[in-house]
Parts: structure tokens; sequence; C-alpha cells
């Protein structure tokens, strides 16, 4: 009997030291993708690129047809007609977190520095609980809660203020163009929370896989016109055979190995642990995107700066979260 526990404790342990490691995994492959951003549409570090909505179309375009195969595998059916029925939504939802988050990542990043970018869009947990709380009146603010939101907007407010980084052709201006792509992301995660609850009357509940597959989809529908507005020559196919290989390289990392990858990754490592605890693995990917940013790009790291700013937001977060 003692054994049989002892062995189930065993599993139990093993069990857990995976979930850590998938989320350690996690957190490094999002931090890369800064980094990469920011080699990826700047010609001055990486060269010959692309327009950085076309990017994102690319990266969409590669995304979709994986996250139906797995939608398909997993639950065996794509219940189009769940989707019908909501999908003002689903098209909001893919507005904000794809085609806006992905114009203030990729266009931000051309102006800034990938530093600067990292630590500024770690925030978002914070501006959830501002849009939760004053927009749906889905959270309670308390002293807590605020004086750890005033914390993460003075790290914000450092990187703006006193970032090293000024060898950029816009660092102000990317900076805001990142911020403003947190926002909308935050506008996504608080109104994907309100849809849960509001599914949860429903007889069928989405799955997180769900709906992170057709708000990808309606991402890509509101992606595509916007890049192609913004870059009409691409609508030319041939153009596509003469993109450099480096930025197809750095299309399907983020398409195959950040998203569906770091997705499935991340779900695992929250169904063995809990939402609570991976969370905690997401602060991680400001102190890896800086470090992998000074490593990979030769970019500025200011102790004092860059280290406070990082603690201001953790610390901030953490408050946010302990005062639920």
């Amino acid at each position: 009997m003692e054994n049989e526990e002892s062995i189930a404790k065993s599993k139990e342990k093993g069990y857990e030291i995976g979930a850590y490691l998938l989320l350690l995994a996690t957190a490094v492959i999002w931090a890369f993708t800064w980094p990469l951003g920011r080699w990826l549409v700047s010609p001055e570090v990486g060269g010959e690129t692309i327009p950085p909505m076309i990017i994102a179309s690319l990266r969409y375009l590669l995304v979709i047809p994986c996250f139906f195969l797995i939608l398909k595998i997993k639950e065996k059916n794509l219940n189009i007609s769940f989707m019908k029925s909501h999908w003002k939504i689903f098209a909001f939802m893919g507005i904000t977190s794809v085609t806006v988050y992905q114009a203030g990542y990729l266009i931000g990043e051309y102006y800034t520095s990938a530093s600067d970018a990292v630590v500024i869009v770690s925030s978002h947990p914070m501006l959830v609980l501002i849009f939760a709380s004053i927009v749906l009146k889905m959270e309670k603010l308390n002293g807590m809660r605020i004086f750890g939101t005033l914390l993460s907007f003075t790290g914000i407010l450092l990187i703006f203020g006193f970032s090293p980084n000024v060898d950029v052709p816009n660092r102000i201006l990317g900076d805001i163009l990142i911020f403003l792509g947190a926002i909308f992301y935050a506008q996504y995660i608080v109104v994907s929370r309100y849809f849960l609850n509001k599914c949860e009357k429903e007889s069928f509940q989405p799955s997180s896989l769900y709906i992170i597959t057709w708000v990808s989809f309606f991402g890509l529908l509101s992606t595509i016109p916007v890049s192609l507005i913004i870059s009409p020559e691409y609508i030319n196919p041939i153009l596509y055979f003469q993109v450099p290989e480096r930025v197809w390289f750095g299309v399907a990392y983020l398409a195959f190995v950040s998203t569906v990858l770091g997705y499935w990754f991340y779900l695992e490592g929250v169904k063995r642990l809990s939402a609570s605890r991976a969370a905690i693995f997401q602060n991680l990917v400001p102190i890896f995107g800086v470090g992998l940013s000074v490593i990979l790009l030769n970019e500025i790291f200011d102790p004092l700066i860059h280290i406070s700013s990082i603690l201001l937001i953790i610390t901030g977060i953490t408050l946010v979260n302990r005062g639920k």
C-alpha cells in the first residue's frame, strides 16, 4: 500500500515537473518573439524585409490551417453553427487580438527596441484589470489592486522616459504603438472572459482551443485587407516569391513555434497545474526578452532602468492578483 502511494506521489511530482518545464519553454518561446520581431521588420537590424502587416498576414495564413486541423482532431467538430450565431463577438476579438495587436507589435518594433517592447507589453494584466473592473464590472477594485496598478504604470513610465536604447527610428512613437497594442489585447482577454461566462448558460461550452481558432480566423479576415491597403503592391502574387528567406524563417517561427507550439505548451501547463500558478511563468517573458534582445541584437542593458521597471511591473501584477 505504501509502495503504491509512493509511486503515485512520484508520478504526480513528475507530472508537475513536466508542467514547469512546458511553461518555462513557453516563456522562452514567447520571449524570443520580441528580438525576432525587431530583426524581422527593421532593415537596419536584419536586412532586406517586407512590410510589417504583410508579415502578420503570412503568419496567420500559416497558423489557421494548423488550428483548424488540431480542433478537428481533438474535438471532432468545428461547430460552425455556434460560430455563426456569435460571429460579431468573434470578429471583435479577432480584430483586437490579431489585427490591431499585430500592428502594434510589428510596426512598433520597427520604431523602437525589442527590450522596450517586451517590458511595456508585459503590463497587459494590469490593463485587463482596468477594463474588467471599469468597463464590464467583472472585477472589483480595492486598495491593493489600485496600488499594484500604479506600480505597473510607474514601471512603464520608467521605460518611456529613461530607456537607454535611443538609437532607433522613433523610440517614443514605437513605445506608444506597443502600448496601444497591449491595450487592445487586454480588451480581447476581457471580452473572451465575458464571452465564456455568457456561454455557461448555453448547451455548447466552447473550449479555449475553439475560441482561439475562430478568433484567429476572423483576425486573418481583417488583417489581409488592412495589409493590402497599406501595401497594395502585394496584391501581385509574384512578389511573394521574392520574399527573403530570412523573412520566411521568421514568419515560420512566429506561426508554428510561437503561436501553435507555444499555445499548446501553455495549455498543457495550465491543465497540469492551475491558471494562477501558470501565470507566474509569464513574468519570466520580459526578463528573458530583455536578455535575448541584449545578446542577439546588442541592445543596451541598463541595470537600474530595466531591473527597476521589470520589478515594478511584476510586483504590481502580483499585488493585483493577490487583491482578488
